[in-house]
């Protein structure tokens, strides 16, 4: 692996220079931004270059709305070695989608990524000299934490839990019990963070959180899920359930009653078809990046593995359920819901498991986005749902639903 001082100067920079010359902020994120920042980190072969770019007004990068582009790139030759290609990720706001961003964030998603790459990033370009007032934000923002969960979303949270400890309890089979633990698990993840109403991951980085700020948790889940999803052994798993559920339900009386609404709902200004391409879109790209980390995420320990394969399940099962328009529900229901739609889902994720086998598990993956072309791409272009809302929001009423999209969220895979 190259010095990442190398990979910014050779490749990065160069990069910027051609797609970006207007941008007045870049920060480095993710394993090379924490590289950079840190100066002893070093990111493993297969990372990510993720960048958050930021312009004064979008339109000087030629964006409406908040966008990301995910492409593959070339890094090795720009290296002067053999071909190496390399996803990057690029996360493009002005100081408005960013201060919306934070506004959803807090309220709804509960999902602060884009104040952790602005906090644990290296700023590579500032031209206002304000990179550095962004930061101090972003670190105050995830200091602050989210708004409480509203007391119905917690409930269902619970509910959930209640429904994989009763299936998994009842389970036919030890390879049922071990393919409902490996569904589980990424929820219980999610859970623990909700338990002690902290920002959530949204994806296969929650072992993070939990592993740094809650570790005794962490070793119980670890240790727990290890043991079911492995080895077919569910004592700790339904233990560790029943504990979770009971401090979930010790948490409802705090929590607020009422849902919140967001300012400019997707669904009252955005065409649904935009909305479901987008969802659609941003499901490829996550699908095909947990599947590219089947390989090596076992170097991050054994929670950020099985969290991974988790993650990789639920996904698959989230795209079912999109493109057929209802959920599928959970626990055995959810197990029964996949196996009717792709049948070797099961014995291919034990496989992955028992045998790290993950051939089989990208082609279910490929077979589920079928309608997408599958996983693969060499680019990308989504954009953030709840700001195209903000920007259909402030165009006159009679422009708010427009027949002809002003952005092409489509893909070239």
């Amino acid at each position: 692996m190259q010095n990442v001082n190398e990979v910014v100067e050779k490749f990065i920079k160069p990069y910027l220079a051609k797609h970006h010359p207007n941008a007045d902020i870049v920060i480095m994120a993710g394993s090379y931004g924490r590289a950079m920042k840190q100066g002893s980190y070093q990111p493993i072969a297969s990372s990510d270059i993720d960048l958050v770019i930021i312009y004064s007004d979008l339109e000087k990068g030629g964006f409406k709305a908040a966008t990301q582009i995910f492409s593959m790139e070339d890094v090795g030759k720009a290296m002067g070695e053999d071909s190496r290609i390399m996803m990057i990720d690029t996360n493009i706001h002005d100081f408005a989608s960013l201060h919306y961003h934070d506004k959803v964030v807090r309220e709804m998603t509960h999902m602060a990524f884009m104040n952790t790459m602005l906090d644990e990033g290296h700023i590579l370009i500032d031209k206002n000299g304000v990179a550095p007032i962004l930061q101090e934000r972003a670190t105050k923002f995830l200091a602050e934490g989210p708004a409480p969960t509203p007391k119905p979303v917690w409930q269902g949270e619970i509910s959930r839990l209640e429904t994989f400890l009763k299936d998994i309890r009842a389970a036919d089979s030890t390879e049922e019990k071990r393919f409902m633990g490996l569904m589980c698990l990424i929820h219980v993840c999610e859970y623990v963070l909700g338990l002690h109403q902290c920002w959530r991951s949204g994806s296969n980085q929650a072992y993070r959180q939990i592993s740094k700020f809650f570790p005794e948790d962490g070793e119980k889940i670890t240790d727990s899920f290890s043991a079911l999803i492995r080895n077919g052994n569910s004592a700790g798993v339904e233990a560790l359930l029943e504990e979770f559920i009971t401090r979930g339900k010790l948490l409802l009386p705090k929590l607020p009653e009422d849902m919140r609404v967001p300012l400019y709902p997707v669904d009252a200004y955005v065409p649904k078809s935009e909305s479901d391409q987008v969802r659609n879109v941003f499901m490829k790209f996550m699908t095909e990046h947990l599947c590219e980390a089947l390989g090596t995420c076992h170097k991050r320990g054994e929670l950020a593995y099985l969290e991974n394969l988790s993650a990789t399940t639920i996904f698959m099962k989230s795209i079912l359920e999109a493109r057929n328009g209802a959920p599928g529900g959970d626990g055995k229901a959810g197990m029964h819901y996949m196996g009717s739609k792709l049948p070797d889902i099961l014995p291919v994720m034990l496989q992955a498991v028992d045998e790290k086998e993950y051939e089989p598990v990208i082609k279910l993956a490929n077979e589920a986005l079928s309608h997408m072309g599958g996983i693969n791409y060499t680019r990308l272009q989504n954009h953030y749902l709840d700001d195209v809302a903000r920007i259909y929001a402030a165009q006159p009423p009679k422009t708010t639903i427009n027949p002809q999209p002003w952005f092409k969220p489509g893909f070239n895979p």
